[in-house]
């Protein structure tokens, strides 16, 4: 029993270390991807742009408004998070300030959430 208590341990702490690692996901994410609203007709189609240098870039398709602000990744220990600040385009009454659980994340997909303005409010977009 003596012996089995420290590989417990060992296994543990490896656990912990793991679930705080972003992973290839900083790369991931680089690049455009397009948010088009399915279900609500007053959400306008956004492109959101993340750059090596930490910028990130708005484009609202609809009335062509473009904001610039920055971006920043960790790991909240459960999922991956990306944090935005420094813009001040919204999507309805959506600002895209805050912070954002990546959901998903796959070569064409990326499905994130934030519950920063009142429930999960999710975006999917693709490339």
């Amino acid at each position: 029993m003596k012996k089995v208590l420290p590989g417990l341990f060992l296994l543990f702490i490896a656990a912990i270390f793991s679930t705080g690692c972003l992973g290839d996901d900083p790369q991931k994410v680089l690049g455009e991807w397009i948010y088009e609203p399915q279900v609500n007709p007053n959400q306008h189609i956004m492109h959101w742009t993340f750059q090596e240098d930490g910028k990130v870039c708005f484009y609202n398709a609809t009335t062509s408004v473009l904001d610039t602000g920055t971006y920043e990744m960790f790991a909240d220990g459960t999922h991956n998070v990306i944090k935005i600040k420094g813009t001040t385009i919204q999507d309805v009454n959506l600002s895209m300030n805050g912070e954002w659980v990546i959901v998903k994340l796959t070569p064409d997909i990326l499905v994130v959430g934030s519950r920063d303005y009142g429930g999960f409010q999710q975006r999917d977009l693709h490339r």
